[in-house]
């Protein structure tokens, strides 16, 4: 079976036509509820966002076109952000570049059969002495931000694994933690402009499942329904993820080489991440927003995230 490269520009005829299918996309459609979510954001106070039309139509393809949910969503999006500024947020590949470097967060070369992207974080093996929690979830939100630059991934979605191995009891309770593991859960459901296709979870303890219960209420039931709980059974995982798509440590072909292009990607896509930092919520600034205008002349005020989404391999 062809897979798709994970970094690709645009769409192809049968994710053009995914698109038209379940997400009512057509040119027509999509120039309308563009003006109309410029609209409201003209009308809302103090929220000054990119208004670049392809970061704006990421949140217009997560809700189907609802321009109202997409513009709710959009809210989301900014009001975390400000909230995580520097702590989740607001930083870019280059400021977390020992993080990439622990090959512990990971985005395959290559998409899953439908042509969804795919995130892998090794959450069991991190040594929290060395790369806090906030730290390993800035390094993902900076991956699915790169991802979700790619139309492929949101018309077609995101898969996320997760690999326990090495997971301790004092790990997955910091992991747990009430408001570390709310602020995930919500990220994910209301803050992202992402269709989740899938989220696996592999190699969890025996007494995963005894935690996982007071997380489960607050997880929709709709992204519950895309929960899948492996355990060792890595043959499980790959009745959805083909081996081209996995780790060797998941039963697949990957290795260095692969992270190694990984960790490239993210970096020569600083600027991208920088571009995604420049916004106004609520009537304050944010940091990189700031120093964008005290620069005269500054040549990055006048790129789109498309101008700046670099996905050449070296």
């Amino acid at each position: 079976m062809h897979l798709h490269p994970s970094w690709m520009k645009g769409l192809t005829p049968d994710m053009v036509k995914k698109a038209e299918d379940e997400l009512r996309e057509t040119p027509e459609k999509k120039a309308e509820a563009l003006k109309e979510i410029k609209l409201l954001i003209e009308e809302e106070p103090g929220f000054c966002p990119l208004l670049d039309d392809e970061f704006l139509v990421r949140f217009l393809r997560a809700k189907k076109y609802d321009v109202d949910r997409a513009f709710n969503t959009l809210m989301n999006y900014y009001s975390f952000k400000s909230r995580y500024s520097g702590i989740v947020t607001d930083l870019t590949p280059q400021d977390l570049k020992f993080v990439f470097e622990m090959n512990k967060v990971f985005v395959p070369t290559k998409r899953a059969r439908n042509g969804e992207g795919i995130l892998i974080v090794n959450a069991g093996a991190f040594d929290m002495e060395v790369c806090t929690m906030e730290q390993q979830f800035a390094a993902c939100f900076i991956g699915v931000e790169v991802g979700l630059q790619t139309e492929a991934t949101q018309v077609c979605g995101g898969i996320m694994v997760v690999d326990m191995k090495g997971m301790t009891w004092r790990k997955l309770m910091m992991y747990f933690n009430p408001t570390f593991i709310t602020t995930i859960v919500r990220c994910i459901q209301d803050v992202l402009p992402s269709r989740v296709s899938g989220i696996h979870v592999v190699n969890e303890p025996v007494y995963f499942g005894s935690v996982f219960k007071l997380v489960k209420p607050i997880i929709t039931k709709k992204l519950r329904s895309r929960l899948h709980f492996h355990s060792s059974d890595l043959k499980s995982l790959q009745e959805h993820l083909p081996p081209e798509t996995l780790p060797k440590e998941l039963g697949g072909y990957l290795g260095e080489e692969e992270f190694r292009s990984f960790r490239s990607m993210m970096l020569q896509n600083n600027a991208l991440i920088e571009r995604l930092s420049a916004y106004t919520y609520n009537g304050v600034k944010s940091p990189y927003q700031q120093t964008l205008e005290k620069q005269e002349n500054n040549s990055a005020l006048h790129l789109t995230t498309r101008d700046l989404f670099n996905v050449s391999t070296n």
